[in-house]
């Protein structure tokens, strides 16, 4: 593990990342609980009342897209676990997909968090300790946006001199704590600030 990474930080990392997520998938199995229930009803008094095309197209429909939305939070709690497997067989660091990473903290957070990703993250892989980058990308997520904010925080990123820029665009003054700075040094990467934003810039492995 990352010297500048504890135990204690990595464990509140998984808390904080799965529970918002567990959540939205809770709120997934009930809504397609509650079209499977409206559609038996349909079915079981159809005699009386004939069941439209549209009635069961609508239900359908809005299953199917339940269906995906649960199918994408897994596919990431699926790639967050397996994050740290070749931890098991390599030497500290292993080769990290930063793209991978940022998806999953702004994604799975999304019930907490208002961000969003203006564009897909290039390829950009680094010999990191894994969760150490995640933590780094979460703080940085949770820095430049409000809970009581109602418009997302945008996150751009591209490249310049083979190095990948992530700005993380805020809606507030941030003043990045010391112990953020710390955690982006041992990474090899560094903040910046740039009015309300925070630029983190990743050169390449």
């Amino acid at each position: 593990m990352n010297p500048a990474t504890t135990q204690k930080e990595t464990t509140a990392l998984m808390g904080a990342v799965t529970a918002p997520a567990t959540h939205d998938l809770m709120n997934v199995l009930a809504i397609i609980g509650e079209h499977a229930g409206l559609l038996s009803d349909l079915l079981r008094f159809s005699k009386e009342a004939p069941l439209s095309e549209s009635q069961l197209t609508k239900g359908l429909t809005a299953i199917e897209a339940q269906v995906a939305r649960g199918r994408t939070l897994l596919s990431l709690l699926n790639r967050l676990a397996h994050a740290t497997d070749g931890l098991l067989t390599h030497e500290e660091p292993v080769p990290c997909d930063t793209g991978a990473a940022l998806e999953e903290m702004v994604s799975l957070t999304q019930r907490r968090f208002h961000a969003r990703l203006e564009n897909p993250v290039p390829d950009h892989t680094i010999t990191c300790d894994p969760m150490s980058l995640r933590l780094l990308l979460y703080r940085l997520v949770e820095l430049t946006t409000h809970p009581t904010q109602a418009e997302e925080t945008p996150i751009t990123s591209r490249y310049r001199d083979k190095a990948l820029l992530i700005t993380f665009h805020g809606h507030h003054a941030v003043a990045v704590p010391q112990p953020l700075v710390t955690l982006s040094e041992s990474l090899n990467t560094h903040l910046s600030c740039a009015h309300h934003d925070l630029i983190l810039t990743i050169p390449a492995s």
